[in-house]
C-alpha cells in the first residue's frame, strides 16, 4: 500500500517519454531561503491540521533545507529533478522541464515499486486561489488499488496532494491555503580564509 510522501524511498529510476527541446516555462518549485507555503490537511474522517512548509538556508547552488512541520526536509533541483528527502528517505518528484507521459519507478521502503507517470495539466482550486495549467504527477503501484497525486503550478509550487484508493474519495488531502515567496537566489558559494603569516598557503606539491 503506498504510504504518504516522507515515507518514500526512491530506488530505481526510469525515466520515459521526455521530449528534446521543451521551451522553458515558469518554476514548477521555486527554492530560495525564505519561501514557505501554508498548506491544510484534511482526512477521511473530517479532521483537519494545518503544517507549514518553510525553506530557512542553501545547502549547495542547487539545494535548499527546511522544514515540513516538524519535520526536517532537503529539496533540491540536482540533474534537472526537484526531489524532497525527509528523514533519510528521497523521493523525486518531478523531471523538467514536464513532459506529458513522462515516468519513472521508484520502491517504497516496504520493497513495493511505485510507476510515476505527469499525466498533463489541470486547473485547481484550493483555499489560496485557483491556479491555472498545474502539472499532474501520479503515483501508483501496479497492480494497486492506491494511488496518490501531487499537483505543482507554474511560479508557486506544490498546491494539492492527495493519497487514496484509484479513482475513489481520498483519505488525505493537503492544500494550500497562502504562500510567501522570495526572488530566486544567486549562488554564491563560501569565501576561503586568506592565509596569514601563521597560516601560510599551501605550494602546489602540498596541495595534492
Amino acid at each position: 500500500m503506498l504510504r504518504s510522501l516522507r515515507f518514500f524511498l526512491p530506488a530505481v529510476l526510469l525515466l520515459t517519454g521526455m521530449a528534446a527541446g521543451c521551451v522553458p516555462e515558469r518554476d514548477f518549485m521555486p527554492l530560495a531561503v525564505g519561501n514557505r507555503w501554508d498548506y491544510r490537511i484534511t482526512y477521511d474522517d473530517g479532521r483537519t491540521a494545518p503544517v507549514r512548509l518553510e525553506l530557512d538556508a542553501r545547502e549547495s547552488p542547487l539545494t535548499w533545507s527546511g522544514r515540513d512541520g516538524r519535520i526536517g526536509c532537503l529539496w533540491s533541483k540536482e540533474d534537472g529533478i526537484v526531489s524532497v528527502q525527509q528523514q533519510g528517505s528521497r523521493v523525486y518528484l518531478l523531471w523538467l522541464p514536464p513532459a506529458d507521459g513522462a515516468g519513472w519507478w521508484t520502491v517504497t521502503p516496504d520493497g513495493q515499486r511505485v510507476w510515476c507517470t505527469v499525466a498533463g495539466r489541470e486547473t485547481v482550486t484550493v483555499p489560496a486561489g485557483t491556479f491555472r495549467d498545474c502539472v499532474v504527477v501520479v503515483m501508483e503501484e501496479p497492480g494497486g488499488r492506491t494511488e496518490m497525486r501531487h499537483w505543482f503550478a507554474p511560479g508557486v509550487g506544490w498546491v494539492r496532494y492527495s493519497w487514496g484508493p484509484r479513482g475513489g474519495r481520498p483519505w488525505l488531502v493537503r492544500e494550500l491555503t497562502a504562500y510567501e515567496l522570495r526572488p530566486p537566489e544567486k549562488y554564491a558559494p563560501a569565501k576561503t580564509k586568506k592565509a596569514t603569516a601563521d597560516q601560510p598557503q599551501m605550494n602546489a606539491d602540498e596541495r595534492r
